[in-house]
């Protein structure tokens, strides 16, 4: 199941979920749940599928990262992958906060900042309404740390958000 949901394909997840397939949990690694492979592959329809069916979007997976923080970061994939769909879809459900930390104190906007994700940065700041004052253990912020590695366009983004906000 977890393959099939990296891979969007639909119909095998349909298939797998209808014969007893269990989406939270995965029989090989219980740190990435085949819920959390959809969400950081992008894969919004599954995504989508996965939640009508009684996914679990708060689960917590390796170094405490959660399905928020993966759509965050993750490379696009070939095929339909959107992460940017996929972290509203998330906000959308309302369950997962959008300001939860991972081990290292991180949140998934300062996942997408450090990588340079900037419309998955514009969707938690704007639309998910993401704190960008909150800084990790050390006191970094999704801006300092999209300074440090050079991400411009974030950092404008952080700029443009101080801006209208006030």
């Amino acid at each position: 199941l977890v393959r099939a949901c990296e891979a969007g394909c639909l119909e095998a997840v349909r298939f797998l979920l209808d014969r007893g397939a269990r989406m939270n949990r995965s029989p090989t690694d219980p740190d990435f749940n085949p819920f959390m492979a959809a969400c950081a592959s992008g894969r919004v329809h599954v995504v989508e599928l996965l939640l009508a069916r009684g996914a679990d979007p708060c689960r917590w997976g390796h170094r405490g990262r959660t399905a928020l923080m993966l759509a965050s970061y993750r490379d696009e994939r070939p095929g339909d992958s959107d992460h940017v769909a996929v972290i509203r879809l998330l906000l959308k459900d309302g369950r997962v906060p959008v300001d939860a930390r991972d081990s290292r104190g991180l949140t998934a906007l300062q996942w997408a900042c450090a990588f340079g994700r900037i419309e998955r940065a514009r969707v938690l700041l704007l639309e998910g309404l993401a704190d960008h004052t909150v800084a990790d253990v050390p006191g970094v912020t999704a801006k300092s740390l999209a300074q440090e590695l050079g991400q411009e366009g974030c950092v404008q983004l952080h700029e443009d958000k101080t801006q209208f906000s006030g």
